[in-house]
């Protein structure tokens, strides 16, 4: 019996003690399974171990649990290391350098971290603490290293506020490519979750909005970073393009005139020259580039702005000599070719050459805004497509990324009305009669649209209330003879005419006598309001249009195409008439 109780004694202790290494073994392999490369250094700290099923509760040796890397870092310190403004980060340092004992390895790496911080986002600034030799084996430093490389760190673990943050300080890299926004995108939104206040996250998430083009969101970040520290030259200069590119030219001035630096900087002439260009004071923006320049010769950009700012003023002599001088060095970038294609188009009045430039734009740049916006103003112009499209179809690309471009609704009108897609064109015309100020071209289209489509009153009251508005306008006139033309009876309409005649300009009394000649019983008088017209304005291309209609309507063909050749010669680029005309040789032939 006695030798029984002994064997189930030690059959027990044999079974506790199996039980407990069991307990310790998967506590160890525990430990080790959430150990990573490149995961968080820890600092160790006692805790209870849950209870084994079948057995009494045993106290087991405690668990290791993580807890911040610089845990031991003053909060005061390593909160002007988040925070990330250059003047947090020298006080930081300062603080740090108050020890009287050595740097543990915490501080070396926080020390590092600043520095890097400071070289990379802030260059204006200079480092003013010693730089010690840090350990490689954690998450911050990992991640500056690739940061170098341009690319994005995603095995920091994102533990706290550095290790999140640090990865997207890649957005700064030249060297980085697009590929990096949506995860630095990810890391920001979380380390702001973390610290909203942070200069760092804040300028961080501006520059990346400004690459994604999001203006209005970069302008909120920027200046949150601005108004924490507003002696910090790359965030007032950020902030002062941003909110030049929102049209806040004031505003933007103001910020450049209270940076801490000389007025001489180039950094702050080149922004004060845009936002002269801005603002349409061109000698003044002139002025400023050629002090760039001066310092500067070889700035290439700055050289095509020059002869932008050239163009604007119309010396195209001096214009193109300073796009032939850039050519030789790069003739393939946007701002050159757009630059170049405006030169044909407005000074040369080359339509062939300025669009073949523009179609190279486009093949090089297909998605440019402003290639589109060029390109779509050819093919308003000359009814035809570029690079394979119409005006509208041109338009509708810039419109997708400028919905407000009144510009761009413009060229879309001109060519929803080239193809007669008039149902489309008169919701466009909607939208662009809708503005406070609209053109007197966009009124008489909006009429005319109205009259294909049968709004004839429409026409006529929206017509009329413009011409009452400003009676003296000469094309609100002739849009509203033309919407009275198809509203009021024929002998009203040409007494208003006659009343009109003798006090207009030879010009709209061409386009009178035209408009009359609609509404003569007899062709022998509107062949005479024609030719009255056209004494009064011999480029008036409706009237000589309207005598081919009549010549050929007569099958008189030889002069219906010596009043064609006249309007296809006063519109060059009109392939419509064009067409027409090689119909009617081909028929007289």
């Amino acid at each position: 019996m006695k030798k029984i109780k002994s064997v189930k004694s030690i059959f027990l202790i044999t079974a506790l003690s199996l039980l407990i290494e069991g307990s310790l073994s998967a506590a160890s392999k525990k430990k080790k399974t959430n150990k990573k490369k490149n995961s968080e250094p820890v600092v160790e700290q006692e805790a209870e171990a849950a209870d084994v099923s079948g057995a009494d509760f045993i106290k087991l040796p405690s668990e290791k649990v993580e807890r911040s890397f610089f845990q031991k870092i003053s909060s005061e310190i390593l909160s002007g290391v988040q925070n990330g403004s250059p003047e947090a980060l020298k006080a930081a340092m300062a603080s740090m350098r108050q020890k009287k004992t050595e740097y543990d390895d915490a501080e070396k790496v926080l020390a590092v971290v600043a520095a890097e911080i400071m070289r990379i986002v802030w260059p204006y600034e200079k480092i003013t603490w010693d730089i010690p030799e840090a350990p490689n084996d954690n998450p911050y430093i990992g991640a500056l290293e690739t940061v170098r490389h341009g690319l994005f760190d995603s095995s920091t673990g994102n533990v706290d506020f550095l290790s999140t943050l640090l990865p997207a300080i890649v957005i700064m890299n030249s060297s980085s490519n697009s590929s990096v926004i949506e995860p630095c995108e990810d890391a920001l939104v979380k380390a702001l979750a973390m610290q909203p206040d942070s200069v760092l996250a804040n300028y961080l998430m501006a520059v990346l909005c400004e690459k994604k083009t999001v203006f209005d969101a970069a302008e909120q970040y920027y200046s949150t970073a601005y108004n924490a520290s507003p002696k910090t030259e790359e965030i007032g200069l950020a902030y002062a393009r941003v909110l030049r590119v929102n049209g806040k030219l004031n505003s933007a001035a103001e910020i450049l005139g209270g940076l801490d630096v000389s007025s001489n900087d180039i950094a702050v002439l080149k922004q004060n020259a845009y936002i002269a260009f801005d603002s349409r004071d061109f000698d003044a923006a002139e002025l400023y580039v050629a002090k760039v320049l001066q310092q500067t010769p070889n700035d290439l950009e700055f050289l095509l702005f020059r002869a932008k700012i050239l163009i604007e003023k119309n010396d195209y002599i001096h214009a193109v000599a300073l796009l032939d001088m850039y050519a030789r060095q790069e003739n393939n970038s946007i701002d050159y070719l757009i630059l170049r294609a405006r030169v044909q188009l407005d000074w040369s009045k080359n339509t062939a050459a300025a669009t073949e430039t523009v179609e190279k734009a486009l093949q090089l740049y297909p998605d440019n805004t402003d290639a589109l916006m060029f390109a779509a103003r050819i093919a308003s112009e000359t009814d035809a497509p570029v690079a394979g499209k119409y005006a509208d179809e041109l338009a509708a690309s810039v419109l997708a990324k400028r919905p407000e471009s009144k510009e761009a609704m413009s060229y879309a009108l001109d060519g929803l009305v080239h193809r007669e897609n008039w149902q489309e064109a008169y919701s466009v015309s909607k939208s662009l009669i809708s503005d406070s100020e609209v053109s007197p071209s966009v009124v008489e289209k909006y009429v005319r649209i109205c009259l294909k489509l049968g709004k004839n009153n429409e026409a006529y009251e929206f017509a009329r209330a413009r011409h009452n508005s400003n009676p003296s306008d000469e094309n609100l006139m002739q849009a509203y003879v033309l919407a009275y033309s198809s509203v009021g009876s024929r002998d009203a309409v040409i007494k208003y005419i006659d009343s009109q005649i003798n006090t207009s300009s030879q010009k709209m009394k061409s386009y009178l006598y035209y408009r009359r000649s609609f509404l003569q019983l007899t062709e022998e008088k509107s062949l005479a309001d024609l030719r009255s017209s056209l004494i009064s304005n011999p480029r008036n291309s409706d009237a000589l249009f309207r005598l081919y209609e009549l010549y050929y309507a007569k099958q008189d063909y030889r002069k219906a195409q010596y009043y064609l050749r006249q309007v296809v010669a006063i519109n060059p680029n009109d392939s419509s008439f064009k067409k027409l005309n090689e119909a009617l040789t081909k028929l007289i032939q």
